[in-house]
C-alpha cells in the first residue's frame, strides 16, 4: 500500500472496532492520520499506541484527533472548519462511521432510526461531497465508503439498515464513475458480520450461524485498502459473504428473505 504513503487519511468512527484497524494499517503504510469520533479518550489513546509503534520502528507521520458527533451537522461543520484551520489537508478518506439497528421496524423509536440515518447516510455524503470537491481540485484522492452485505438484499428485522447500506452502495457506484476522470478513486467495501461492537450496539443477539459466518475486522480492513488502492468499485471480504452477494442476485426474493431471516 505504497501508494498512501505521505497521504493524509481521515478516518471516522475511529475509536472502536475497524475504524481503529484502518488508523493501524494506513499508519503502517506511512500515511497521516485524522482521527474523528465522539469519544476523544479512546481516540488519544489510540494515538498514542501508534505513535508508540511509529517511534519503535523509526518511522514518522502526524497523527490528529479530532471530537465530533456526526450526526449532528453542526458538529461535522466544525470538524471539517477545525480540519482546515489546522492547515491539513485530506487526501485519503474512510467513510467508516456507522451503525445498524435490529428489531421489527415498527418497534423502533423514531428518534434512533432517525440518527442511524443521519450518520450512515448524511454524515457520509456531506464528508464525501465536501472532500471529493477538493481531491478535484488537486486531481487526485482517495475515498472509501463502507457499506455493508445488508446492502445487496432486504433483510427483515434489519430494514432500515440494510436499506441504509443500498443508499450507500448507489452512491459508492455513481460516484466511481463520476469521479474516476478526475484523478479520485472511489471504492464501497462491503463487510459481512465482522468482529466489532456491531452486534452489540444493534441489539443484536446472533444465533451460531451468524457466529459461523462472523470474519476478523483486520482482514476486511486490509481487503478494503487493497481495493481503495486499485479504484475496485466494490469490495466483498470472505468468500461467504461473496457467495450470499452472488445469490442475492439470482434467488427469488421470498427465498432469499427466508435465508436471511434464519441467519439473522
Amino acid at each position: 500500500m505504497s501508494n498512501f504513503s505521505g497521504k493524509t487519511a481521515l478516518i471516522t468512527g475511529a475509536s472502536s472496532g475497524m475504524g481503529m484497524d484502518y488508523a493501524r494499517q494506513l499508519c503502517a503504510a506511512g500515511a497521516n492520520l485524522i482521527l474523528t469520533a465522539r469519544r476523544v479518550d479512546r481516540l488519544e489513546a489510540l494515538k498514542q499506541e501508534l505513535a508508540a509503534e511509529c517511534a519503535a520502528k523509526g518511522v514518522c507521520v502526524d497523527i490528529h484527533v479530532f471530537a465530533c458527533d456526526l450526526v449532528n451537522e453542526a458538529s461535522r461543520e466544525s470538524l471539517i472548519a477545525r480540519i482546515a484551520d489546522a492547515g491539513l489537508k485530506v487526501d485519503i478518506l474512510i467513510n467508516n462511521a456507522g451503525l445498524g439497528l435490529q428489531a421489527p421496524y415498527l418497534t423502533q423509536q423514531w428518534d434512533d432510526l432517525h440518527g442511524m440515518m443521519q450518520l450512515d447516510m448524511n454524515a457520509l455524503s456531506h464528508l464525501t461531497h465536501h472532500y471529493a470537491a477538493d481531491m478535484k481540485d488537486r486531481g487526485e484522492g482517495y475515498i472509501l465508503l463502507v457499506a455493508s452485505v445488508a446492502g445487496h438484499m432486504a433483510i427483515p428485522g434489519y430494514a432500515a439498515y440494510s436499506a441504509c447500506k443500498y443508499y450507500v452502495r448507489a452512491l459508492g457506484y455513481a460516484l466511481n464513475g463520476e469521479l474516476a476522470p478526475d484523478g479520485i478513486r472511489v471504492t464501497v467495501v462491503s463487510p459481512g458480520a465482522t468482529e466489532t461492537a456491531f452486534f452489540e450496539v444493534a441489539g443484536h443477539q446472533r444465533n451460531w450461524i451468524a457466529c459461523f459466518m462472523t470474519g476478523k475486522s483486520e482482514h476486511v480492513v486490509c481487503a478494503a485498502l487493497k481495493g481503495l488502492r486499485r479504484g475496485t468499485r466494490e469490495v466483498v471480504p470472505g468468500t461467504l459473504n461473496w457467495l450470499a452477494t452472488f445469490y442475492s442476485r439470482l434467488l427469488p426474493y421470498g427465498m432469499m428473505r427466508r435465508i436471511m431471516e434464519v441467519i439473522f
